[in-house]
């Protein structure tokens, strides 16, 4: 016999000899309800779920054919098998029970292991007809599940993929879940990296309708790491969905131990509201990578309105629209990031236009000196810009070299205008010295005056040089040092004089001066240079950097294309990330100039 313990209904009477047909099955290892008649036969019938009654034909009532045909008639016996027991051999009285609705019977004295036999048979095809139902089940579930599939999740899919407008898409991924399940309520979470950012929240009773397309307040994010720790933050059900990549079903919020819904009932206490049922669904991509989250509250009874639980059936459907979603929303997600991409490589573009269009497409031709400079750019556009120009009646030139802070077109946008604010002051007139001090500070006044809210600043070197002396009269707002190399090495570094220019109103520079003579090279450039990175992560630095001026080169092209070889062989195939810009002045030595 099946190791399964079922429930055998014994019906006797309360004469002499009751009790007999109970102790022959107790041993048998099943439960047993003993029902004194028919009377209590039907309530316990009623009350409890039976496996095989047993009848005892003679100890039970004396119209016991007639109360069975009464409880096959009114369905209380159900299918449950009947096995009438009785020490009669005759064929009428027997044949008078299979009448009234009895499967078998069995004739006392009656061993056990001929009851047990009997049993087993009638057990085993109880097990038989309930698999075959649950089977029946399944296949009819599965053909209701197929039948939404085909008449309410593909259609969704085609719905959802027509969607042009991405918050209307993210609004009606979570309206056709809701609708599945008859949910009050339901809430859509994106992933961002570490965290699920939420998007949209609806809730009809409250008549709340949080994000998607008519609404562009700030969301709120969950974390899906501790950020202490950097364990997953699996107390939260939304991000223990994303984490595990399953769903998560839970009957009474309320009553749930293993997440924290701290927040939920801090919403329904604000707002009078009662969450119950929660079903939350990951939205995973071809790749098995999870995007987003969508959480379902209160499912309702569509009878009365009353929340149930969320049924297996409800999760399966929500699953499928999930995947579907998942998948639309993934192409829209990876559409975006392409619009993004092509957005911001318009911008690289822009903005390199912008900063090679202000950059000197030729130096001029200073008498008695070489001037080269070198720039090159990252693949994202940086503020780095130099300038050599002539200065009005004067046979001086100004210099300048400078790195403004932050990326993109902003940055080239400012570079052009610290550019266009030197040049204009520095044709001001007047003693040398000041003009030089001036010009900064002026640059530096105007920027906090006009564009203070841009929170752009720049490091600069600014200086004016007098070729036939070697004379340069400078100013250092926070840049790199300039270094003038001699015949042995660095002779001196040009150190800042002043704070970076746009960072402090009325900031005061000072100014200084410096004698470059013959076969000297006045070497400019900007931190790009020294913070060139290897596969390693491993700097340039100043120490590697004065390593290439020995021996000195023989030109000012010589000395920048020996610093570009080293930087190259330092970094490899590393990726540069910011722009390196090169200046250098070389004095040309009397005989080289005779």
């Amino acid at each position: 016999m099946s190791s399964e313990r079922r429930h055998l209904l014994v019906v006797e009477g309360d004469g002499p000899g009751h009790g007999h047909l109970s102790k022959i099955v107790e041993p048998l290892g099943h439960t047993v309800t003993v029902a004194q008649g028919g009377g209590q036969a039907r309530n316990a019938l009623r009350t409890r779920k039976v496996d095989v009654v047993l009848w005892h034909a003679e100890l039970s009532d004396p119209e016991g054919p007639e109360v069975l045909r009464a409880l096959k008639g009114d369905g209380t016996i159900g299918d449950v098998a009947v096995i009438v027991v009785t020490s009669a051999q005759s064929p009428e009285r027997i044949g008078r029970w299979i009448e009234s609705g009895a499967d078998d019977y069995l004739t006392l004295p009656a061993t056990p292991a001929a009851l047990s036999a009997r049993l087993r048979v009638w057990l085993e095809n109880r097990s038989l007809r309930e698999r075959a139902l649950a089977c029946a089940e399944e296949a009819k579930g599965a053909q209701r599940l197929a039948d939404d599939l085909i008449r309410r999740i593909l259609p969704i899919g085609v719905a959802l993929s027509a969607e042009k407008d991405f918050d209307r898409l993210l609004e009606r991924i979570l309206k056709e879940a809701k609708s599945i399940c008859d949910a009050d309520g339901g809430t859509l979470y994106l992933r961002e990296g570490k965290h699920l950012r939420f998007a949209i929240m609806l809730n009809d009773s409250l008549g709340i309708a949080i994000g998607g397309a008519g609404d562009a307040r700030a969301s709120s994010r969950v974390a899906l790491y501790d950020e202490r720790t950097g364990e997953g933050n699996t107390h939260n059900v939304a991000s223990a969905a994303a984490l595990l990549g399953r769903s998560i079903n839970v009957p009474d919020i309320w009553n749930s131990a293993e997440f924290d819904f701290s927040g939920t009932k801090s919403f329904d206490e604000k707002n009078g509201y009662r969450s119950i049922s929660s079903l939350t669904v990951p939205l995973t991509s071809y790749d098995n990578e999870v995007i987003g989250v969508l959480q379902l509250l209160n499912a309702q009874d569509p009878r009365n309105r009353s929340v149930i639980p969320f049924d297996a059936y409800m999760q399966q459907v929500v699953e499928a629209l999930a995947s579907q979603a998942a998948v639309v929303l993934n192409n829209r997600l990876l559409l975006e990031r392409q619009k993004e991409l092509v957005r911001y490589e318009r911008e690289l573009q822009i903005g390199r236009e912008i900063q090679t269009s202000f950059l000197p497409s030729r130096l001029p031709e200073l008498p008695g000196w070489e001037v080269e400079a070198r720039f090159h750019p990252a693949r994202e556009v940086a503020g780095d810009f130099y300038d050599v120009f002539p200065l009005e009646d004067s046979g001086r030139f100004g210099l300048v070299i400078a790195d403004v802070t932050d990326k993109g077109v902003g940055a080239a946008l400012f570079m052009a205008l610290f550019r266009t604010l030197i040049r204009a002051f520095a044709n001001s007139g007047g003693e040398r010295r000041t003009v030089v001090r001036d010009t900064v500070a002026r640059t530096n006044d105007y920027i906090l005056e006009n564009h203070v809210e841009a929170n752009m600043f720049a490091t600069l070197f600014y200086g004016v040089l007098e070729p036939r002396s070697g004379l340069l009269t400078y100013v250092n707002g926070g840049h790199n040092p300039p270094v003038i190399i001699g015949p042995t090495g660095v002779r001196r570094s040009l150190k800042p004089t002043g704070p970076a220019v746009g960072v402090f109103p009325r900031a005061k520079f000072e100014v200084d001066e410096v004698g470059v003579a013959p076969g000297d090279t006045l070497f400019a450039f900007t931190d790009g240079l020294t913070d060139a990175r290897n596969l390693s992560g491993n700097l340039f630095g100043q120490r590697r950097l004065a390593t290439t001026f020995e021996p000195p080169a023989s030109s000012a092209a010589a000395l920048l294309d020996q610093i570009e070889e080293c930087v190259r062989e330092h970094v490899g195939d590393a990726r540069q990330f910011d722009d390196i810009t090169m200046m250098a002045l070389r004095r040309i030595p009397h005989e080289q100039s005779t």
